[in-house]
């Protein structure tokens, strides 16, 4: 896996896990990154949001016009991605919005499923890689 790869994995992983609460602590009332539509159409990928079930290729493009991955419609020049952190009775939920509309998880059958349903379905990417270990020069440089 090539380091940029790994990257988006450990954004894709703290966008998911460093904002949330501890024990119910609530600490910020909203949590801000910014970024560029060349930093969401990867993420979004790696989430596997508009993931087509037959990979597009040349023999098959005809029958790929209305194919879930079409860059164009869901990631204009000011894209937006959030992720919204509901606490209720039964316990934190999240749901994640494009562009101003709600979004289901892969996979997930709720609008803003438990937060512990999906850290479940992220399971791997949270694991991330370590930013430390991929980006820091050796000592003996």
């Amino acid at each position: 896996m090539n380091l940029l790869s790994k990257l988006r994995i450990q954004l894709g992983a703290d966008c998911l896990t460093k904002r949330i609460p501890r024990l119910g602590q609530v600490t910020e009332a909203v949590a801000v990154q910014m970024g560029h539509a060349k930093t969401l159409l990867p993420l979004l990928t790696l989430l596997g949001f508009f993931k087509d079930e037959l990979p597009l290729n040349a023999s098959n493009y005809a029958l790929q016009q209305d194919r879930a991955f079409r860059g164009s419609r869901f990631m204009p020049y000011a894209a937006n991605l959030l992720f919204v952190l509901y606490d209720c009775p039964e316990g934190l939920r999240l749901q994640a919005q494009l562009n101003e509309k709600p979004l289901y998880f892969p996979n997930i059958q709720h609008r803003a499923p438990l937060y512990h349903t999906v850290k479940q379905a992220y399971q791997q990417l949270l694991l991330g890689c370590s930013f430390k270990q991929e980006c820091e020069l050796p000592s003996h440089i």
